[in-house]
């Protein structure tokens, strides 16, 4: 799986409790000594717990670990940010949108505060975008959320340029209704600013430096939540090259390990039929937590040995 760590964007996902984290963590490891940015936008957040130490929404340089840095990002947080930094551009556009005269003042205000389909999704991509176009890191990594969370943000920038586009019309259709053919003003510059955003959003996931690793296991649920994963990311136009079967069970000389295997390896024959085209990377049970510098640093040995 060495060609993976050729990327300058490496997201990991799957379904929750495969180990994506791990391989997310461990991927950044590999990719030592070049300065590397490890990123979660997983609401839940664990690479803190991962790397056996405090992250948050700020960068922090990791312990032990030359040249690593990690952030989890709050989508709440920046999507706040955003709010607070654009509200008179949003009260201008909400002020000269079609029937926004048949609104109460009351009604307007609630208006304003209600949330942007998708709007906490985007501008946490969009805090990574921004991270990567001021070129302080050589590599990025992105632990994702789970399957259903990471499908829904992937799809997000569709979803508000739609919102976008509706937007758009309102004001357009005010300004005839008004008669007033004026020149672009802040309104119209912010729509742009967030049409520029998912423009650049869907060129990011899409480009050939970015590849998602899909994380998954010889589960028969698992199994069928990963072909949906891959699908969809294969619909958005995200690069699918590679696949980690993780947990497998070790060959040990016991009648339940036996039968554990035997078990296991019908899956594994299934998966590796299913997604014969993904170069499939089987990783063992380890004896201890593959948690902290020292212990990751093997688990990315396992990997990309």
């Amino acid at each position: 799986m060495r060609n993976v760590l050729d990327n300058e964007l490496i997201l990991l996902g799957g379904k929750g409790g495969v180990g994506k984290t791990t391989c997310a963590a461990a991927t950044a490891i590999a990719l030592l000594p070049k300065k590397t940015l490890l990123v979660s936008t997983d609401p839940a957040h664990s690479i803190g717990d991962c790397l056996g130490q405090e992250i948050g929404d700020e960068i922090t340089r990791v312990e032990q670990g030359e040249n690593l840095y990690a952030l989890e990002i709050s989508a709440d947080k920046t999507l706040q940010e955003f709010k607070q930094k654009y509200s008179s551009e949003m009260r201008r556009l909400l002020e000269t949108s079609a029937g926004i005269e048949h609104l109460t003042r009351g009604e307007r205000e609630k208006l304003l505060s209600l949330p942007v389909p998708g709007a906490d999704e985007v501008m946490g991509l969009r805090r990574l975008l921004d991270l990567m176009e001021e070129g302080n890191f050589e590599k990025y990594v992105l632990d994702t959320a789970p399957t259903g969370h990471t499908l829904r943000l992937l799809s997000m920038p569709d979803v508000f340029d739609e919102w976008n586009n509706v937007l758009y019309k309102l004001r357009d259709k005010h300004r005839f209704h008004e008669r007033a053919f004026t020149k672009p003003d802040r309104a119209d510059q912010f729509l742009a600013s967030l049409k520029t955003s998912t423009t650049e959003l869907r060129k990011l996931l899409r480009s050939q430096k970015t590849e998602f690793v899909v994380v998954t296991a010889a589960e028969r649920l698992v199994i069928e939540e990963t072909k949906d994963l891959v699908n969809q990311l294969r619909s958005f136009g995200i690069c699918v090259r590679h696949l980690v079967i993780n947990k497998l069970f070790p060959d040990l000389n016991t009648d339940f390990s036996r039968i554990r295997r035997d078990q296991e390896q019908k899956l594994v024959e299934e998966i590796r039929t299913s997604f014969y085209e993904l170069q499939i990377m089987e990783v063992y049970l380890q004896p201890s937590e593959p948690r902290g510098t020292d212990n990751l640093r093997q688990f990315a040995s396992l990997l990309y040995s």
